[in-house]
């Protein structure tokens, strides 16, 4: 499931998209993302930066899975993505999958697109190590929201 190139290497990530980056297929969301905070100067953690990832992986994430949460085959890709192996029948039988897998979420968004994995972890607090180490991390309001989200969330703070 690879996403189209924009009209005239327009990124497709509406929000990147507004902010004029050209898209290259592939490097992560993240990387087009710095580019934007660096050219306007937006401080890491800041209240701007924050508010403006969590918009745009928000917006990526709507793209590559958020508006079809419902469907098993976007269920079953998104196993396939973070490396389960096996068919799934069920979204059911997808969430018991996911049940002992630790990713994080902007890895699984930034390794869509490519052939590479995201990084599993062993257990939760090998995930939180990293994810503060990285700062890679997304709004506690938009995951709740999301079915998906949620069962990729892990307790990390």
């Amino acid at each position: 499931m690879h996403a189209e190139i924009g009209p005239h290497g327009l990124h497709p990530n509406e929000y990147l998209r507004k902010c004029g980056v050209l898209y290259r297929p592939e490097l992560p969301v993240s990387y087009h993302f710095s580019i934007v905070s660096k050219a306007r100067k937006w401080k890491t953690n800041s209240k701007t930066w924050k508010k403006n990832w969590n918009l745009c992986l928000a917006c990526e994430y709507d793209r590559l899975i958020g508006y079809s949460n419902m469907h098993l085959e976007t269920w079953q890709e998104i196993c396939r993505q973070v490396g389960i192996e096996g068919t799934f029948s069920s979204i059911n039988k997808c969430k018991k999958a996911f049940a002992g897998i630790h990713v994080n979420i902007i890895d699984v968004l930034d390794c869509w697109n490519t052939n590479d994995v995201p990084r599993r972890f062993g257990n939760a607090h090998e995930l939180a190590k990293y994810t503060k180490t990285t700062n890679r991390t997304l709004s506690r309001h938009i995951v709740k929201k999301d079915k998906i989200l949620k069962i990729l969330m892990r307790q990390i703070f």
